[in-house]
């Protein structure tokens, strides 16, 4: 198994959208997807749609290590998004932090 410390971390943050803040929600992705590509130490960064919740949002992410991800934590676009997600979103944003399984 890779230790957190030490290998990839990956995470998953769901957002559920207001009823009528699905577009409003959605429309403020590209922003932050494309900040967040180009952050050191960022090897995934893909937003989802649940196909049968077209207000479910899920962002799969995996970082090179926990440094990446505290500096990516404190950038200011993910601020302004989470900022926004507060208003367009029911409970925010919930994290799960993952490791890979070595199976």
């Amino acid at each position: 198994m890779t230790h957190p410390e030490n290998g990839p971390i990956v995470l998953v943050a769901r957002m559920q959208a207001r009823p009528g803040k699905e577009q409003e929600l959605r429309d403020a992705l590209p922003a932050l997807v494309a900040a967040t590509r180009q952050e050191d130490g960022c090897l995934t960064y893909v937003p989802h749609q649940g196909l049968d919740d077209l207000g479910l949002l899920v962002m799969h992410e995996v970082w090179q290590s926990e440094e990446h991800l505290r500096a990516h934590s404190g950038s200011d676009h993910l601020r302004r998004f989470a900022e926004l997600a507060q208003t367009l979103t029911v409970g925010g944003i919930r994290i799960e932090r993952l490791t890979e399984l070595a199976v």
